[in-house]
């Protein structure tokens, strides 16, 4: 360790505290996650009693420190989220990504940089990680080494992995909600990230009062949950809505609403998974399900239920608008009872199911297609509706054109058709 030569003894001192201070704190920290994570797991209502574990470690073990600031540093530590916090409160950060100790990255207006922060050491680095999933409910450990919680007070998804998955260090990512801000799609079409143009807004409109169904695609951070959100928002009250995700991120205002998680790393027989929550849906008098993100099983039971009359919106992971459909099918095969089906049937089940298609890049609706299907060929087609093309990247931002190509031609003329009277009195 270098020693200032300019430093006197008593500032030298005060250094050295501050290094103990933090040792202290994540020795703590660790104590707790250790001996009394039960407390943990609901830290608000378990306050008074960690604090009163907290104070009668400091007093008993460090009294020769300056006790009540430590005291105090560790329940702040214990109620936010330590150095990244600044971070969650900064609304311009969507996304935090720790690979290591010592490396921290935030994808700050749409780009990812790394900052300078840092924690005290590994063993702090594995100790928040820890703490981060316990106290939102979750378990980690070397059994469970992947886990993703929710923070609804903060509206936050972690995602977190550890040994023996993890390779050389613990990773913990963040992805930051913040519903308070776009919440309507005519909020959208107004604001700075231009995900949408006039031609779109006025489409999208007509086709949720004509109760089109909807399956949102594209990449994680493309912008789904967001045009998700303003769609639900623009359903009419007098429709009732269960929204299922596996972890909360679509945070709707919508009134008649609503929306649940599922329960993972409990006892086998005590989990709920997203296909349990779809098959409850069908139960609960909804005139529309919503899935948050498809990834397997529950495929098959939402498309089942909207092909019975329900009204369905969902997202999912895929590179392209005609991508999708074969993606979707894949998913409706991890229902064991699905497999029974060949692709031929499955698909024909999503034409009669399905009726556009968005896919989005970059925080853009890139394409619009509408989902028919061919009797003669039994296949599906795609009907392109809307594209944008992209001319340049400009720090981190699409940068072009939208453009409309075709109108629609089947399902959706007709629906929107049936609702024509309703339609133009929303845009009069």
């Amino acid at each position: 360790m270098l020693i200032n030569p300019l430093k006197t003894k008593a500032e030298e001192k005060q250094d050295k505290q501050e290094v103990n201070k933090d040792k202290v704190i994540s020795d703590i920290i660790g104590y707790l996650i250790r001996n009394y994570s039960e407390y943990l797991s609901d830290i608000d209502m378990n306050k008074e009693m960690v604090e009163n574990i907290v104070r009668e470690k400091v007093y008993k073990e460090y009294s020769n420190m300056n006790t009540e600031p430590t005291i105090n540093a560790i329940i702040n530590r214990l109620f936010g989220y330590h150095i990244l916090q600044k971070y969650i409160d900064d609304i311009a950060v969507s996304d935090i990504r720790v690979t290591k100790y010592n490396c921290i990255f935030i994808k700050k207006n749409g780009r990812w940089q790394r900052t300078n922060e840092s924690f005290e050491d590994e063993n702090d680095y594995l100790n928040f990680v820890r703490y981060c999933v316990l106290k939102n409910r979750g378990k980690i450990s070397n059994e469970v080494p992947i886990v993703i919680v929710s923070d609804r007070k903060n509206n936050l998804r972690i995602e977190a992995g550890i040994e023996p998955v993890n390779v050389n260090n613990p990773n913990l990512v963040i992805r930051i909600h913040r519903p308070n801000g776009i919440q309507s799609i005519e909020e959208l079409l107004m604001s700075s990230a231009e995900m949408i143009n006039v031609d779109i807004y006025q489409f999208l409109v007509q086709a949720m009062i004509a109760g089109c169904n909807i399956v949102i695609s594209g990449k994680g951070g493309s912008g789904k949950t967001t045009l998700m959100r303003t769609l639900i928002n623009k359903i009419p009250e007098d429709l009732s809505i269960t929204a299922n995700e596996e972890t909360a991120e679509l945070y709707s205002t919508h009134p008649n609403l609503i929306q649940r998680e599922i329960l993972s790393n409990r006892a086998e027989n005590k989990n709920i998974t997203l296909a349990m929550l779809t098959a409850h849906s069908l139960v609960m008098s909804n005139d529309v399900i919503v899935i948050g993100e498809l990834k397997g099983a529950e495929a098959m039971v939402f498309f089942d239920a909207v092909s019975t009359g329900h009204r369905g919106y969902a997202t999912v992971h895929a590179d392209s608008s005609e991508s999708t459909v074969d993606r979707l099918v894949t998913l409706m095969k991890r229902d064991t009872k699905a497999q029974m089906y060949s692709n031929e049937y499955l698909t024909k089940l999503l034409s009669s199911s399905l009726d556009l298609v968005i896919y989005m890049s970059n925080f853009k609706v890139q394409e619009i297609a509408e989902v028919i299907y061919n009797k003669e060929t039994e296949k599906i087609e795609y009907n392109p509706l809307f594209a944008f093309d992209v001319e340049k990247i400009e720090n981190g931002k699409s940068i072009g054109k939208f453009r409309k190509i075709n109108e629609p031609i089947g399902t959706v003329k007709r629906k929107i058709e049936i609702h024509r009277e309703e339609i133009e009195r929303c845009f009069a």
